[in-house]
């Protein structure tokens, strides 16, 4: 092996061109552009992570027998450009371009994400939440289908609600055990109405 292919073991140098198209990119080192290559990935098999290199990360290209054309990037080295998204050895970070990350404390057991402007979740089949007490802060928040509360439900806003015609019509199974204020249903308030009396006067009002 030559003095040039010894060299050419190790290179460390900088993604310079990406193309999502064929996963390869073009890594600068020295002087020197390289050729289109392959970098590793996390996984590529039955489990497969797609995460394109970002233009001038850091990185090292391996050359079989020295030979760079034939070379593997490896990235993911911090640099000044990308320094490390964290200090903390207690934490895992996922950071985004665009500023969105994903912390894992695993001393306080605390999950973050933050960041982002939307989410979608599918599950085909069903999802289930366990938890002892669930918080959802949102200022409108809709429900899509029947809603089926097992346990005690509580408002403090008020409530409103349209439709319940036919078989959707409201329908209340049980004793309501107290009301306080008005019940007023057609423009009558069922609590103080009166009705006119057999004598022409009107009744007292309901008990």
């Amino acid at each position: 092996m030559t003095a040039r292919q010894l060299e050419n073991l190790i290179k460390i140098g900088t993604v310079q061109e990406v193309d999502p198209v064929s996963n390869r990119i073009r890594v600068q080192h020295g002087g020197l552009l390289t050729d289109w290559l392959k970098y590793k990935t996390p996984a590529a098999g039955g489990v497969s992570i797609w995460r394109l290199p970002s233009i001038g990360e850091a990185c090292l290209i391996l050359s079989p027998s020295g030979e760079t054309e034939n070379g593997t990037v490896l990235c993911g080295i911090d640099s000044i450009q990308y320094p490390a998204p964290s200090q903390n050895p207690n934490e895992t970070v996922v950071r985004f371009p665009d500023g969105a990350e994903i912390n894992y404390d695993h001393v306080q057991r605390h999950l973050k994400i933050s960041g982002i402007q939307t989410a979608d979740i599918t599950a085909e089949k069903s999802a289930t939440v366990h938890t002892k007490h669930l918080t959802i802060d949102s200022q409108v928040t809709d429900i899509e289908g029947a809603l089926n509360v097992k346990g005690l439900l509580t408002y403090q806003g008020g409530m409103s609600g349209s439709g319940g015609e036919g078989g959707a019509a409201a329908v209340i199974n049980g004793t309501i055990r107290q009301q306080s204020g008005s019940i007023i249903s057609n423009g009558i308030n069922l609590t103080t109405h009166t009705h006119t009396g057999d004598s022409g006067g009107t009744t007292g009002q309901p008990q």
